[in-house]
């Protein structure tokens, strides 16, 4: 090697090393700030639960505060039920500590559940709160109590009568949709204002320990607008490189336009607030860490965090006397497309299918609609034949029969391509150090043979939106939780049949079905491109092994039917005569192509001839020019 490749090893083995003892450092620290954080919501935990007594005291006292007498001082616990929920209401903080969704399991063992909303949060969802973790957990008072509404009331120090009440839906109602009012009046006798109060919006959990940070987080739908803003768990851990970025936070802050909805979700369940007056606010959102049941050693290993949020009550002003009635819908249930749907109000934006990793701005306008029209055709299927797993590979069959013609027509291009390759070669082998030329002489020979080199991609980037739209439905799909197909439990999980002794790793049967028979595959296509190429193909199919081992089970099931699909077809046109290699008849005309190079070479030999006109050559620096020389020669 020359001194310049030595240079260049140097430097990239000094990065390597820079790289490596940075990011060991940045670990350090946010393992650091991640122990503060635990540490500071464990002691905020035991603070609360010292308080609580003392409120009670404090309640139950003759000089307690006006509105929480001493028949509210003991901690109480409400319910209320309907077919599809169970909510569990508490007087301190007057919210609902947890509800239970009757109609979702929490896992496939006998015995182990429901669904419960707002498990691992230890404030009730709609706490008043001043701030994050500044929440109120203060008795109030029950004012009304039935099977189908509970009311709480308190009245501040600055003598504002608070009252919410909690209603369950009628029987023509969504069953997961509680109605929340929020009566404000000034019982003062000046006017006062309501301040800064946040409505607690509840936690959203992680199910599993192998759920992405991304599907745990909070979002709010700003009418000014009119987009959906979505931040993952993940968003509180900061992101650097080369140490620029964001540093780790406890809690962030963030303006509403116009709040249409806001709320938390996990990867299939979500809390979302509607106010039927929508308002300007703030929304102040945090992340704690948490322990799954069940999955103990695994929590703390992966470091998982819950998310909190709440949403800011409009400030309102009140005369001596007056009151305001704040409306809201409260929903507390599954991420099921046709059931957000029907509640109107785009609330169906809550799935964000078009939040796809890396190619999501690229094709969100694509995958948005995909997604949605995808979801109800695979439940429509399913409702026919009865299975979710028959259902995706008729789908999916049916999406392969639609673009069969735009895939026969490429496979045709790739075979003429392939009979191209000789001649590639060639004309690589003899402009090797004229690179232009040898551009020039490839786009003659396409044109000569009316060869498209991108129409063998064509298919690709059809096929691209419709895996992602796939791949974001099946990500939040709620619809395919414990739903299962063959050896398969549950199609929103990998299809685990067993942990591989002494490596503690899953094995998971449908991905390497699924890359065998993408190998196939891709070993019946027609070889086009140099070696590189072509062995960039051949660990495409390991390549996909690895980023999809650990997805869920149904897009497995998904790709898996395509290749198939792929294989038949790529048979069957196999057995359809080759296509010929021949010149194409040229046109009187030159191309667009011919027209644009013969452009390009006429502005560089203009340049070029300019350039060597003796009046048009640069004067170097300390030289004179022109006028100054002449105006010498006069003064001789």
């Amino acid at each position: 090697m020359d001194r310049t490749a030595w240079i260049v090893v140097t430097l990239c083995v000094a990065g390597l090393f820079g790289w490596g003892w940075w990011s060991t450092e940045q670990t350090k620290k946010q393992a650091i700030a991640l122990e503060a954080q635990r540490a500071a919501h464990q002691a905020s935990q035991v603070a609360l639960e010292a308080a609580k007594p003392a409120e009670t005291a404090a309640a139950a006292s003759p000089d307690a505060a006006a509105g929480t007498p001493s028949a509210a001082a003991a901690p109480r616990e409400i319910v209320m039920e309907n077919a599809g929920i169970r909510v569990h209401l508490t007087n301190l903080g007057g919210g609902i500590a947890r509800a239970e969704l009757l109609d979702h399991q929490r896992s496939l063992k006998p015995g182990d559940g429901y669904i419960v909303i707002n498990e691992s949060a230890s404030q009730p969802i709609g706490a008043l709160s001043q701030g994050p973790k500044n929440v109120d957990t203060t008795a109030w008072q029950v004012t009304e109590e039935s099977p189908t509404a509970v009311a709480f009331t308190l009245t501040t120090p600055e003598k504002l009568a608070i009252t919410k009440r909690y209603t369950l839906p009628g029987p023509d109602k969504e069953i997961h949709l509680l109605g929340l009012e929020i009566t404000v009046r000034n019982t003062a006798e000046q006017p006062a204002q309501t301040g800064k109060r946040y409505l607690y919006l509840g936690s959203g959990t992680p199910l599993h320990p192998d759920e992405w940070p991304r599907q745990t987080g909070f979002y709010f739908f700003d009418g000014d607008s009119g987009d959906v803003f979505y931040k993952g768990v993940d968003h509180f851990q900061g992101r650097k490189f080369l140490g620029i970025g964001s540093d780790p936070k406890l809690h962030d802050e963030f303006t509403v336009g116009l709040t249409r909805w806001a709320g938390v979700n996990d990867q299939f369940f979500t809390t979302l607030l509607r106010p039927l007056e929508p308002y300007a606010a703030t929304m102040w959102a945090s992340r704690f860490p948490i322990v799954i049941r069940g999955h103990e050693a695994a929590s703390q290993k992966k470091q998982l965090h819950a998310v909190e949020a709440a949403l800011s009550l409009p400030d309102l002003t009140l005369a001596p006397g007056d009151q305001r009635t704040l409306a809201y819908e409260l929903y507390l249930g599954p991420k099921e497309y046709e059931r957000l749907h029907s509640l109107g109000e785009k609330r169906a934006l809550v799935m964000k299918y078009d939040d796809t990793p890396i190619f999501g701005w690229m094709f969100g306008w694509a995958i948005r609609p995909l997604a949605s029209g995808l979801i109800q055709v695979l439940v429509a299927v399913k409702d026919w034949v009865g299975s979710y797993g028959i259902a995706i590979i008729l789908v999916t069959i049916l999406i392969r029969t639609i673009i069969w013609p735009v895939y026969a027509k490429s496979t045709r291009t790739m075979k003429r391509m392939s009979k191209l390759t000789p001649m590639m070669n060639e004309l690589r082998e003899k402009y090797k150090d004229d690179q232009q030329k040898q551009s020039e002489e490839m786009m003659k020979l396409y044109r000569d043979y009316g060869v498209n080199p991108l129409g063998g991609c064509l298919p690709m980037f059809i096929q691209l939106p419709v895996f992602l739209a796939f791949y974001g439905m099946l990500w939040r799909a709620a619809e395919l939780r414990h739903e299962g197909f063959l050896w398969v439990d549950d199609l929103s999980m990998p299809d685990t049949l067993f942990m591989i002794p002494g490596l503690g790793i899953p094995f998971n049967l449908l991905p390497l079905v699924m890359a065998g028979t993408t190998f196939i595959q891709m070993a019946m296509t027609p070889k086009t491109g140099d070696k590189t190429q072509q062995m960039v193909f051949k660990i495409m199919p390991f390549f996909f092994l690895v980023l999809c081992y650990n997805f869920a089970s149904a897009l497995s099931l998904y790709w898996t039917t395509q290749n198939i699909f792929s294989i038949f077809q790529t048979w069957l046109m196999n057995r359809l005569p080759e296509p010929e290699l021949k010149k194409k008849p040229r046109s009187g005309g030159k191309t667009l192509m011919e027209r644009l190079q013969e452009q390009a070479k006429a502005r560089e030999q203009g340049a070029a001839g300019a350039a060597a006109l003796p009046g048009n050559r640069t004067k170097l620096a300390g030289e004179k020019g022109d006028r100054h020389t002449k105006s010498k020669r006069k003064g001789r």
